[in-house]
């Protein structure tokens, strides 16, 4: 046997005759055997039962009221632990039969056997995985892009059609639009110089038909 087995003990009273009840006691080591609760039959129609007491471990069987009593070949079991790793003498020390007139007979040491109980295996312990830990990246921002009035490049310089490099909002003093514009700007103050020397011109004419319409009426005199 291992530890942790059970061992199921079965006990034959051979050629009985006019048996009532009977008592089976067995030697064994308690510290190595321990009986199974409610593990104990015995032959039908009686009552069984079964107690340890230290080493001994006893068998009861009786016959239920007016039941009568048995002859044969009478079985009965009982089950037992391994608790500890032992070589133990399993014996059968006394057995005691009682008639249906109440009179007794008692063997002595009828029967032994040895049971050889071996440790239970140690389980291997399956190794358990170390967890690793995984580094976190730590967000980095993501730089946003500022519009420019030339374009958006995400780089702060203006990508359209003109060469502006100004950003929204700066300070430079040119106007949006890019260079296209700031040249327009800066040929404003011709324009308007140009446009005033027209219409001074256009004065002059006018100024000249006036007066040579008079004439040539005092001529036409």
């Amino acid at each position: 046997m291992t530890v942790g087995d059970t061992l199921e003990v079965d006990l034959t009273l051979p050629a009985t005759t006019d048996v009532f009840a009977y008592q089976i006691d067995l030697a064994a080591d308690a510290d190595s055997l321990e009986v199974v609760d409610g593990s104990v039959t015995g032959p039908d129609g009686g009552f069984d039962s079964v107690e340890q007491d230290g080493d001994t471990i006893s068998l009861l069987h009786t016959r239920l009221g007016t039941s009568p009593a048995i002859s044969g070949d009478l079985a009965a079991s009982v089950e037992l632990t391994a608790t500890s790793p032992a070589t133990v003498d399993l014996a059968v020390t006394r057995v005691t039969v009682v008639a249906s007139d109440g009179s007794t007979i008692t063997l002595t040491d009828p029967a032994s056997t040895t049971v050889t109980i071996a440790a239970a295996p140690t389980p291997t312990p399956t190794p358990t995985p170390t967890p690793t830990a995984t580094p976190t990246g730590v967000p980095t921002a993501t730089p946003s892009a500022t519009p420019n009035a030339g374009g958006t490049d995400g780089t702060g310089t203006g990508t359209d059609a003109g060469t502006g490099t100004d950003p929204v909002g700066s300070t430079s003093g040119r106007p949006v639009g890019g260079s296209l514009a700031f040249t327009g700007a800066d040929l404003a103050p011709w324009i308007a110089a140009s446009a005033a020397l027209l219409l001074a011109g256009a004065g002059l004419v006018l100024a000249r038909r006036r007066a040579r319409r008079p004439a040539s009426t005092e001529d036409a005199r």
